[in-house]
């Protein structure tokens, strides 16, 4: 997998976890009172789907050989 490939990834999980989890990193920092967190069970259910979601539209787009839709990830999941 290229860097390339797997920085989008990561910057759109991290997207998801700010927008939704409202968790602003998602490297550990060692300490345990911020690498923990509470997450209600519908914030995590939201996330879940937004990356699920997400998923099929890059399975969509790799099926299809090219990109049928302009916008970014982002524009799609976060209008």
């Amino acid at each position: 997998m290229s860097n390339t490939i797997y920085d989008e990834r990561l910057e759109l999980l991290r997207t998801i976890s700010t927008d939704i989890l409202g968790i602003d990193q998602l490297e550990q920092t060692g300490k345990l009172t911020k690498d923990l967190r509470i997450v209600h069970i519908e914030d995590l259910t939201h996330a879940l789907e937004a990356a699920y979601d997400a998923g099929l539209m890059v399975g969509h787009r790799v099926a299809r050989g090219g990109n049928d839709d302009t916008r970014s990830i982002d524009e799609i999941f976060f209008p």
